[in-house]
């Protein structure tokens, strides 16, 4: 059945959708104007809708983490549409950057048309869809190109349009050891997702979950509820998403001996780590970590690896492994439901209204 749907082939081949962006970004196939991240802006505010949210929420960490003293936050586009001057004040001066897999999603529409007249916002759009509806209303539009899913979920234009937007500001800023570890990140995931498919498939062949959490810092927080989220939208299975520590603040009393804990790859140096996998293990939950054995020092059958061998400098590139991680793990435990990942129940390709 795999092999029938669209879903399995944009979740196996969107590296290769990566290596595309890489070029049109840093090899300049396509015409861009970075200056406008040149400005000294008040705030940057990242938006979207559902998966598109939750990528904006990633990238706003990721602009902060090399952007010293940058004030920048992620919100849906619905609040901006509900408090607009609560967020946008007139006496400040914003870049309002969106991201919309069709550029057809109303509300994400109406944020750049509620604001297209006021002089200290300037907007950047991401999408995948040429001449869309967004595009036409905001001062600047990227398309990642060929990568619009027929799908109804969205993964590889989650991915494409992230790593497009992380591309740009690491090219503008001229950081080249960065842009190194990107094009070593392509390389290594297109070598490995294969492996990585028969590694998770095998790991579920060999256990049974009744429910599933996340959980991640920084970057990887907006990564983990996207995990969660790509679990409810696909197989209507139990999920769930927060950030590290705050597990251990009331979440885990919902943890049963058949749960699983995704932890998505972290710094080495994060705090109490293995405080909280141990606190995981005790109330009988299995963990799976993503990345190299050495970042938890704790020995226990119910702790499994992902990626163990794999080696990168950054850890805040490294994190984008996470992506065809959790999108296998939603899609191998929708087959396993018998249910058809490429329409998921209630759901639409683009959401108007």
């Amino acid at each position: 059945m795999k092999k029938q749907n669209y879903t399995y082939r944009e979740i196996l081949t969107q590296v290769e959708s990566w290596r595309k962006v890489y070029f049109d970004v840093v090899g300049e196939k396509v015409r861009l104007n970075l200056n406008i991240f040149s400005d000294n802006y008040d705030e940057i505010i990242f938006f979207g809708c559902g998966s598109s949210y939750n990528l904006s929420q990633s990238a706003s960490f990721f602009t902060r983490s090399l952007l010293n003293g940058q004030s920048c936050f992620a919100l849906p586009s619905s609040e901006l549409l509900i408090n607009t001057d609560i967020y946008i004040n007139k006496d400040k001066k914003y870049l309002m950057i969106g991201f919309s897999r069709s550029g057809e999603t109303t509300e994400s529409i109406n944020v750049i048309k509620l604001l297209k007249d006021r002089q200290n916002v300037t907007s950047f759009i991401f999408s995948c869809k040429e001449e869309s509806t967004i595009s036409k209303f905001s001062d600047y539009h990227f398309m990642c190109r060929g990568i619009a899913e027929k799908s109804i979920v969205m993964t590889v234009s989650f991915s494409s349009m992230l790593i497009a937007y992380c591309l740009m500001l690491v090219k503008l800023l001229d950081k080249k050891e960065m842009l190194e570890e990107f094009k070593y990140l392509i390389d290594y995931l297109n070598e490995n997702i294969s492996r990585l498919y028969t590694d998770i498939e095998n790991y579920l062949n060999n256990n049974s979950f009744g429910s599933y959490f996340v959980l991640g810092s920084g970057f990887n927080y907006g990564l983990a509820v996207e995990a969660d989220l790509k679990m409810k939208e696909m197989s209507q299975v139990p999920s769930y998403s927060y950030h590290l520590h705050e597990f251990n603040h009331g979440p885990k009393s919902l943890i049963t001996k058949e749960s699983l804990c995704l932890i998505l790859t972290g710094s080495k140096n994060l705090f109490k780590n293995e405080e909280i996998i141990k606190e995981i293990l005790n109330l009988g939950s299995k963990v799976l970590l993503v990345g190299r054995k050495d970042i938890s020092i704790i020995d226990s059958k119910d702790i499994n690896y992902l990626l163990s061998d794999s080696n990168f400098k950054f850890d805040i590139i490294k994190s984008f492994i996470n992506i065809p991680i959790f999108q296998i793990m939603a899609y191998i435990r929708t087959i396993r439901e018998n249910l058809d990942p490429d329409r998921p129940k209630n759901l639409d390709y683009t959401m108007i209204i």
